[in-house]
C-alpha cells in the first residue's frame, strides 16, 4: 500500500494507492505526514454483517473519545449526533426496501463527509468515492470511528477546523459552493401526485391567490406525461402546455415539471432513438434495461460527457418551448422498480462510460444523481432560466446544482421530529437547500396511517417548515385534498399565518442564500455551529439557528408550550420583545417560537419595500442585490438607497418602531 500526503495548510489530501475518482477535485499542496491518529489498512469487511462479509477494500479509522461528536453523512433518519450509529452510504428509494421512519438506513442522499468535533477542535473527513461506504461511529467499536471503502484505492481529504463552520467552508471549497437559490424558489410551492388536467392546475393556483396566498411554484408529477415518457405531454390532460405556463406566470407562479432518468425502450419514441449510444450498458455492450414507470426502460449514462450534453440540450428545449421554469428530478438514486434483492438499484455490474473509462455501477452509484443535476442545471441556464432543480438523490457536490427533499415521508407525530433531524443533518453535511413534503407524502393505502386526517399535525408540519430552505407541500394520490383553501377555518388560519410569515422573512432567507453561495455557510445551523463548547447543544435538533441572527424552536407535539434552550448571549423574544440572558431555559410565548440574537440586522418584507429588525449594535447583512445593511451605534446605514418602511428595534424589553416610509441610505435610531 502506498499513501501520498499533501497539505495546503488547511486541508490534507491523502491518495491511497492509485485512485481515479469520478470527480476530479483540483488541489495544490506540499508533501506532508499522515496524521498520527489516523489508521489506514487494506483488509476485509470489518463489521458483523453477513451480507457484506466477502467484501475487500480499505479500512480507515481513528480514535473516538467520550468528548467527541459526529455530524454529517447526508440524509440519515438518525439523531443529529451520529455517535453510536452504524451507517451505509448508498442512495436508495426508501419505500422500495423499507417502511419510511426513524433509523431506516440508507436513504436517498448519501454524502461521504463527516465532522468529528469536541469543545476545542473540529476535523472533517471527505472520501471522494461513489461506492457503498460503511461508517461505524462507535457502535461496533465503542472507542473508534471506522470507515470501510470497498475499493483498493481512494482519495481522502482531512479538513482542518478548529470550528465546525471552518470545516464546512473548506468542504465547500473542495466540492463547490452552493448554487444561488432563485428568490421565487424560497416561496410557497405546491405539489401533488398528480395535479391534472391543465385547467384544474390553473384552478388550484387561482384559489390560493384569491385567498391572498401567493404560490411561487406548482409542480407536475408523472401524470402530465404521455405514457410516463420523459419530455412528452399527455395531449388529453395537457393540450396546450405553453398556455398553462403563461396563465401560471400571470398569477405569479412558476411551472416545475418532473423528469426521471430512464427512457422507455420504444423505437417509435423519438427521445429514445435520439439517445442511442448514451445509455448505461451491460458488460456485453448491450443497453442495460429494467423496469421504470413507462415499462421496460433504459437509463441515461450521466457519467458520459456526451450524454450530459444531450440531456442539457433536451432540458433547454423543454424549458424554452413550454415555458418551464424548474425541473424536479425523481427516481435518480437511480432506482429500478421490482429489484428489492439489490435495494431497487441497477445491477452493480452494469457499466458506465466516464469519458472513455469503463466504470462499474457499484463504483458510480452515489454520484449518478450529481452528474444528472449538473446536466439539468446547464440546460436551464442555457434556456435563460435562473436554474432551480429539486433532486431526490444526491451526494457530495449536489449543492452546486440542486435542492433536495427528504422523500416519501409518512404522517405521524414522530415524523415531525424526524424531518427536523434529517433536514438539519443534511444542512451540516454540506447540503444547505433541503426540505420535506409538508403534510407528508404517504396516504392510507400503503401506510395506513391514522394521522392522514389529523389537522393539528398538518398545522405542525407547516410550522416546522417555516424556515426550511425548501417550503413545499406534496401529497400522494391516496391522501385527502389538503390545499389551504380546503381546510376548516380553525386550522386554515394557523396555516395562512405560517405562509404569510414565511413571505415576511423572504428578504432574510434570500440574503442567507446569497451568503451560502458566496461564503459557504448553510442557512440552517445547529446550535453547535456557534456553540461548539456547549455540551447542552451537541445532540439538539429540535431548535436551530436560521442564519446568524434567528433561533427557531418549533413545536413538535400537540402541546402549545415547550422548554427552549437559549445559549450564551442576549436574546429577544420575536413576538414580545422580552430580553433573556443566555444560557437559560425558557418557555415559548407563541406557537411559532422565534428568538432574535443580539447584534441582529434582519430584513423583512413590507407592503412597499423593507422593514429592518435590529437588536443591539454591530449587525451586518448583505441583501440579494448586494446592498449591505449595517448598524453602527445609533445609525442604520445602507450601502445604496432602498425603500425602508420602518425599523423595528428590541430595546429594554420593548418593541420600538421607527417609521421611515421613504427611499433612504441612512436611518437614525
Amino acid at each position: 500500500m502506498k499513501i501520498l500526503a499533501e497539505s495546503d495548510g488547511e486541508v490534507l489530501r491523502l491518495r491511497i494507492n492509485d485512485p481515479a475518482p469520478l470527480v476530479d477535485i483540483p488541489f495544490s499542496g506540499k508533501p506532508a505526514e499522515l496524521p498520527p491518529e489516523l489508521s489506514i489498512a487494506e483488509g476485509k469487511f470489518p463489521f458483523r454483517l453477513e451480507a457484506y462479509a466477502g467484501l475487500k477494500g480499505l479500512v480507515l479509522s481513528r480514535p473516538l473519545s467520550l468528548d467527541e461528536h459526529v455530524y454529517g453523512l447526508g440524509e440519515k433518519a438518525f439523531d443529529l449526533d451520529r455517535r453510536r450509529g452504524f451507517f451505509q452510504l448508498w442512495n436508495v428509494d426508501v419505500g422500495c426496501v423499507a417502511r419510511y421512519g426513524w433509523y431506516v438506513d440508507p436513504m436517498y442522499v448519501s454524502v461521504p463527509f463527516l465532522i468529528v468535533f469536541d469543545a476545542a477542535k473540529a476535523t472533517g473527513y471527505f472520501i471522494n468515492s461513489a461506492s457503498r461506504i460503511f461508517v461505524d461511529a462507535g457502535l461496533y467499536r465503542y472507542d473508534r470511528l471506522t470507515v470501510f471503502v470497498p475499493e483498493d484505492s481512494v482519495e481522502l481529504f482531512v479538513i482542518g477546523g478548529p470550528k465546525i463552520e471552518d470545516v464546512l467552508r473548506r468542504y465547500f471549497r473542495l466540492t463547490g459552493m452552493p448554487f444561488l437559490m432563485p428568490e421565487w424558489a424560497l416561496g410557497y410551492q405546491i405539489s401533488r401526485y398528480s395535479y391534472y388536467p391543465q385547467e384544474r392546475v390553473v384552478e388550484v393556483v387561482r384559489r390560493h391567490v384569491e385567498m391572498g396566498i401567493p404560490v411561487s411554484a406548482v409542480y407536475l408529477d408523472i401524470d402530465y406525461m404521455d405514457g410516463y415518457k420523459a419530455f412528452t405531454w399527455d395531449p388529453q390532460k395537457f393540450p396546450n402546455p405553453r398556455q398553462l405556463a403563461e396563465e401560471l406566470h400571470k398569477m405569479g407562479a412558476r411551472l416545475v415539471t418532473i423528469l426521471n432518468p430512464a427512457l422507455k425502450v420504444d423505437q417509435r419514441y423519438p427521445v429514445f432513438r435520439e439517445a442511442l449510444g448514451l445509455f448505461v450498458e451491460t458488460k456485453n455492450g448491450e443497453i442495460y434495461t429494467g423496469a421504470m414507470w413507462p415499462g421496460k426502460s433504459a437509463w441515461i449514462d450521466f457519467l458520459k460527457p456526451e450524454a450530459r450534453s444531450w440531456w442539457a440540450e433536451r432540458v433547454r428545449r423543454w424549458a424554452e418551448e413550454w415555458g418551464v421554469d424548474g425541473i424536479w428530478l425523481d427516481m435518480n438514486e437511480p432506482t429500478a422498480l421490482g429489484e428489492p434483492q439489490r435495494d431497487c438499484a441497477l445491477d452493480p455490474e452494469a457499466l458506465h462510460d466516464a469519458g472513455g473509462r469503463r466504470v462499474r455501477h457499484a463504483e458510480a452509484h452515489n454520484y449518478y444523481s450529481v452528474f444528472q443535476a449538473e446536466a439539468t442545471f446547464r440546460g436551464l441556464a442555457e434556456a435563460g432560466r435562473e436554474p432551480f432543480i429539486l433532486s431526490r438523490a444526491g451526494s457530495a457536490g449536489i449543492q452546486r446544482y440542486a435542492a433536495v427533499w427528504t422523500g416519501d415521508n409518512a404522517p405521524s407525530w414522530e415524523d415531525l421530529r424526524l424531518q427536523t433531524a434529517i433536514v438539519l443533518g443534511l444542512s451540516v453535511s454540506g447540503v444547505p437547500y433541503a426540505g420535506f413534503d409538508i403534510g407528508s407524502f404517504a396516504g392510507h393505502r400503503h401506510y395506513k396511517s391514522p394521522y392522514v386526517n389529523d389537522m393539528d399535525l398538518l398545522v405542525r408540519y407547516y410550522q416546522i417548515a417555516l424556515f426550511f430552505p425548501l417550503f413545499r407541500s406534496h401529497r400522494a394520490p391516496d391522501t385527502p385534498d389538503r390545499e389551504i383553501y380546503e381546510l376548516p377555518d380553525r386550522w386554515r388560519e394557523k396555516v395562512v399565518r405560517v405562509v404569510k410569515l414565511r413571505y415576511r422573512f423572504l428578504p432574510y432567507l434570500s440574503a442567507l442564500s446569497l451568503e451560502a453561495h458566496e461564503e459557504g455557510r448553510p442557512i440552517l445551523r445547529p446550535l453547535a455551529y456557534y456553540h461548539q463548547d456547549d455540551e447542552n447543544v451537541h445532540a439538539m435538533y429540535d431548535e436551530y439557528y436560521v442564519g446568524p441572527y434567528i433561533l427557531y424552536a418549533p413545536l413538535l407535539w400537540r402541546e402549545a408550550k415547550r422548554p427552549i434552550y437559549l445559549p450564551r448571549g442576549r436574546w429577544a423574544d420575536f413576538w414580545t420583545g422580552e430580553i433573556y440572558e443566555g444560557p437559560v431555559w425558557v418557555e415559548n410565548s407563541d406557537e411559532l417560537p422565534i428568538y432574535v440574537r443580539e447584534g441582529a440586522v434582519v430584513p423583512l418584507a413590507s407592503d412597499n419595500g423593507l422593514d429592518v429588525l435590529v437588536f443591539g449594535d454591530g449587525g451586518r447583512i448583505k441583501l440579494r442585490d448586494g446592498t449591505v445593511i449595517q448598524r453602527d451605534g445609533g445609525v442604520l446605514a445602507l450601502s445604496k438607497p432602498k425603500r425602508v418602511d420602518k425599523v423595528v428595534e428590541y430595546r429594554g424589553g420593548r418593541i420600538l418602531e421607527i417609521s421611515v416610509g421613504s427611499l433612504t441610505d441612512r436611518v437614525v435610531i
